[in-house]
């Protein structure tokens, strides 16, 4: 063997090696980015599970505060009638 055919044989492995070590750092990357990718979609439905309860309870609550908000006001209203009455006896 000549010189040059070594070190065309050397060159050749070492590319055949690092072509066989990026196929391989690749697949353990695409791996990685699927698993990441499922807890990301994991951690979505969770949040979107949290935000419909949110939704709920806030709806609740508007709707608590809506029915309290008409005898308040009727109260309120009342209350500054008999004061706006007793005013204008005073006087």
């Amino acid at each position: 063997m000549k010189c040059g055919e070594l070190i065309l044989i050397i060159v050749l492995s070492i590319i055949a090696i690092s072509v066989v070590i990026g196929v391989v750092y690749f697949i353990l990357a695409l791996a990685q980015i699927k698993k990441t990718a499922i807890e990301i979609e994991m951690a979505a439905k969770k949040i979107n599970i949290e935000l419909d309860l949110v939704n709920k309870v806030s709806c609740k609550v508007a709707s608590i505060s809506e029915k309290m908000s008409s005898p308040v006001a009727s109260i309120i209203s009342l209350l500054f009638y008999a004061v706006s009455s007793i005013n204008k006896k005073k006087k």
